[in-house]
């Protein structure tokens, strides 16, 4: 098995260092002692990211705002809302760490490894082109879609959002084209208000924006099933040429801002189902991009699973996939939902409700 790629660099604990907040720099120090577990040595390699440049960073950002957030370097704090700041050096983090997600799309397309993972901050998902938003500067997973368009010549994307919150940056970025399919499973009524079912794109993009709002409390096989059962035949139908997945660590049962039941079991099992998504779709081709996840414990020991599964150190429940694979969908009440909304796109669904 090829090695798993890993961008990491204690460069992203320079943002918002000496500032007191919940999106902290332990938070890229817990991931990185996750990957010391000796059961993982041997079986991933460390990438070092470069800088996104200004010309990049405008494929998603107005120049106005990217320009914006650059005034904050050298500056002690720079407020953007009553969420979201900056310190001296978070402008060349932000940018490192859009460049990290660069980084490791161009040494996944090299052939060096089909499966990746960004341990990078700030995370991006909430970014929207003009403005920053719930501890998003740039949006690193809507411009490495962007990227893979733009550097690599790519059609299909696909962007699969496991954060607990809806990424309504990225939403926004690709509402309307059928190039870049964006699905999310998230909470709901939550920050930060989007994700409806009806939200479903708009133009050529109408049925290329998938939102699955969830009440509170799901679990590990709530979110299994979601995978297994609607994002899988979604995938299979629209054939990207590349997955990019928000990995947020916040449905852990204990984050600090969460909703969830998700164990850390629960992050292999998503995990397993997204790879064998990949594998089916794409050649294995899949990079996981750090979003949210506040506490340093969930995100330690979820990270781990997630790495567990990248690596192929698999220690997946047998009984557990065969009970989820031969259960009904309609267990978990979204999953009817979705497929009554999007089957006028997807003709998959068609005969299943």
């Amino acid at each position: 098995m090829q090695p798993v790629l890993i961008v990491k660099d204690e460069r992203y604990t320079h943002h918002l260092e000496n500032v007191p907040h919940i999106e902290s720099p332990r938070r890229i120090q817990a991931m990185h002692e996750a990957l010391q577990d000796p059961s993982l040595q041997g079986k991933w390699i460390d990438l070092k990211p470069r800088a996104a440049t200004e010309e990049e960073l405008a494929w998603v950002h107005t120049r106005d705002y990217i320009q914006q957030v650059a005034r904050s370097a050298g500056k002690k704090l720079t407020s953007f809302d009553l969420d979201t700041q900056a310190s001296e050096k978070s402008y060349e983090v932000a940018r490192l760490g859009v460049g990290g997600v660069f980084s490791l799309l161009d040494e996944i397309l090299s052939g060096k490894g089909k499966r990746g993972f960004a341990c990078i901050r700030p995370p991006g998902h909430h970014a929207e082109a003009d403005k920053a938003m719930g501890f998003c500067l740039f949006n690193n997973v809507a411009l490495g879609a962007r990227y893979l368009q733009e550097r690599h010549g790519m059609k299909k994307v696909m962007i699969i959002d496991i954060d607990l919150h809806h990424g309504n940056g990225i939403q926004h970025a690709f509402y309307d084209t059928d190039q870049v399919l964006y699905a999310s499973m998230h909470h709901f009524p939550s920050y930060p208000g989007t994700g409806k079912w009806g939200e479903v794109g708009s133009g050529k993009g109408e049925g290329f924006t998938v939102n699955i709002p969830l009440g509170r409390g799901q679990g590990d096989e709530d979110y299994a099933r979601i995978v297994y059962f609607v994002i899988s035949p979604i995938a299979q139908a629209y054939k990207p040429e590349f997955i990019l997945v928000c990995c947020g660590f916040d449905l852990y049962e204990h984050d600090r801002l969460g909703a969830m039941k998700v164990t850390p079991a629960g992050y292999g099992l998503i995990t397993f189902f997204l790879l064998a998504i990949a594998e089916k779709v794409c050649r294995g081709r899949i990079a996981f991009i750090m979003e949210g996840g506040y506490s340093l414990r969930g995100i330690r020991e979820c990270g781990f699973r997630v790495m567990q599964e990248l690596c192929g150190v698999s220690s997946m429940d047998g009984k557990k996939l065969d009970r989820i694979v031969a259960s009904s969908p309609r267990k978990v009440p979204a999953i009817n939902k979705v497929m009554e909304v999007q089957s006028k796109y997807w003709p998959v669904f068609n005969g299943r409700l």
